[in-house]
């Protein structure tokens, strides 16, 4: 499975390559917007997990419930070299996205357009409120 996604994260950033023509810096924006998306997907079905383990306590948003969420949160985000602040940053500019607003930050529109399946994965549903809730 690794294999695969790393060969799909090659064979993305190749394509990114060819589209910007090598502009200097295109590369790095490109991969950060990658890394960026990935880390939100990730972080996404982090807190899922939360969700589905005890849908209760975390709709009545008990300490025990928001800590584990932003716990397992944080430790996605890490594990993609994120902060809070860039994962809300991609939530933001993920929201524009899907509403068909301009996303200005560079290569996140591109990365959003690759990922497109993951990210429908990562939506939330009735629960989204929650995470603007839980820093």
């Amino acid at each position: 499975m690794a294999a695969i996604g790393v060969s799909g994260l090659m064979l993305v950033a190749n394509q990114y390559r060819k589209a910007l023509g090598g502009t200097p810096g295109a590369d790095d924006a490109s991969m950060r917007a990658l890394r960026l998306v990935d880390g939100f997907v990730a972080a996404r079905a982090a807190e899922k997990a939360v969700v589905a383990r005890d849908p209760d306590t975390i709709r009545q948003l008990s300490a025990g419930a928001a800590s584990a969420y932003r716990s397992e949160r944080g430790r996605a985000l890490s594990a993609h070299g994120m902060t809070y602040e860039e994962y809300a940053a991609v939530r933001a500019a993920w929201r524009r996205w899907k509403t068909g607003k301009i996303v200005t930050e560079p290569g996140l529109a591109a990365a959003f357009r690759a990922r497109e399946g993951a990210l429908g994965d990562a939506e939330m549903g009735a629960i989204e409120p929650l995470d603007d809730g839980i820093r």
